[in-house]
């Protein structure tokens, strides 16, 4: 996995030939996390079929997050250049915002393929959560090895990095039960 800096200082990696922005991608894993640990799926439906609830509680957040970040990155590009958004500005905001939302795809293909094999796509949801926790465990591992840090140390900034996420969750889990 290649990693460069881009233009605004956030580490770009390279999967499956496609750059990402760290950054954005550390972001939409803890906001679908919380979407996900607030989500029961025994209590609550929105539509009746687990699979359209789970697409939902994922996209809809990570949606909201895109385009929170598109505006707010709009108007600061038409701050700091003093004029309308170039088609060239318009392309990188959308392939910014869709960066947030393949996030979601693992959890979405974990449901798809529940549905296929006669699961409940709901349970999609508690693997969603293990895959989230556990790539905020590689982030504080990938984090050390890029500052050049030992091997012990890299397992220590995953288990701290990871606890950490793994503890956002469980404050917005205290304030909704």
């Amino acid at each position: 996995m290649a990693t460069t800096t881009g233009p605004d200082g956030h580490t770009l990696i390279t999967i499956f030939g496609i750059r990402f922005d760290a950054h954005r991608l550390i972001y939409a894993t803890i906001i679908m996390l919380v979407a996900l640990a607030i989500y029961d799926d025994e209590v609550q439906s929105f539509s009746g079929t687990r699979f359209i609830d789970l697409f939902i509680v994922v996209v809809l957040p990570l949606l909201a997050l895109s385009f929170a970040h598109a505006f707010s990155d709009a108007l600061d590009i038409q701050i700091k250049t003093r004029h309308r958004l170039t088609a060239h500005d318009r392309r990188h905001l959308l392939a910014a915002g869709l960066q947030y939302l393949s996030v979601g795809i693992p959890v979405l293909a974990i449901g798809i393929l529940y549905e296929l094999t006669g699961g409940e796509a709901g349970q999609a949801s508690e693997w969603g959560q293990a895959l989230g926790v556990l790539s905020l465990f590689w982030w504080g591992a990938f984090a050390a090895r890029a500052s050049g840090l030992g091997g012990w140390v890299q397992v220590r900034f995953a288990i701290v990095y990871g606890l950490l996420g793994f503890g956002i969750v469980m404050v917005e889990l205290a304030f909704i039960h």
